[in-house]
């Protein structure tokens, strides 16, 4: 599950994909498919609802925006028993406007997340690997046009330490693996340099 903090945009989910973080726009919860030896654990029902503000760009971009959500966490079993495993399916959007010249961008993001494996490696250390498909990350300029979309999934394996207690969240060692399937031009996409 979420091992890092995750922001009110985009988030960072456990070190969501690199996609969402390059963009700075993905809200997110780590997400993952249980492996057969995983727990559902109870609390609400899965949705949720954010609208947030902050400032970007050197605090020359004002980036407003709402994101939604059903998410479901699963714990392991036996040795994977302080793993985590999410599985978020997300939707937002967001407007990035220059303060200066009130020139703006909109970005929206429909996708999902899962968490799909987690190998132990020793301790409370162990590799999960992450799906994330759908449509990332898209950007279009004031006039509606199509300016970067993403489709497809990236794949990433990272190291991970869960600390080993049973509350979700730990520490990002590495990541080991990141696999791009489909075109995701938004990793080289810069909101900034584009904005201002």
């Amino acid at each position: 599950m979420s091992r890092e903090t995750v922001t009110p945009a985009f988030g960072r989910r456990r070190r969501l994909s690199n996609v969402v973080a390059a963009a700075t726009v993905i809200v997110g919860l780590l997400v993952a498919a249980a492996p057969v030896s995983a727990t559902m654990l109870v609390g609400g029902n899965g949705h949720y609802h954010d609208d947030y503000a902050f400032l970007d760009c050197g605090g020359q971009v004002l980036v407003e925006g709402s994101v939604d959500g059903v998410s479901h966490l699963r714990v392991g079993k036996g040795s994977r028993d302080s793993a985590f495993f999410l599985h978020d399916n997300y939707a937002l959007r967001e407007t990035w406007v220059n303060l200066k010249t009130d020139d703006f961008v909109v970005v929206t993001a429909n996708g999902l997340f899962q968490e799909t494996k987690a190998v132990p490696l020793g301790g409370t250390i162990f590799t999960f690997t992450s799906v994330n498909s759908g449509q990332p990350f898209t950007v279009r300029d004031s006039d509606g046009n199509v300016l970067v979309r993403d489709r497809g999934s990236i794949r990433e394996t990272i190291v991970f330490d869960t600390t080993g207690d049973d509350v979700p969240g730990g520490i990002f060692i590495e990541s080991i693996d990141f696999q791009v399937n489909g075109p995701h031009p938004g990793l080289d996409f810069d909101l900034c340099g584009y904005l201002t």
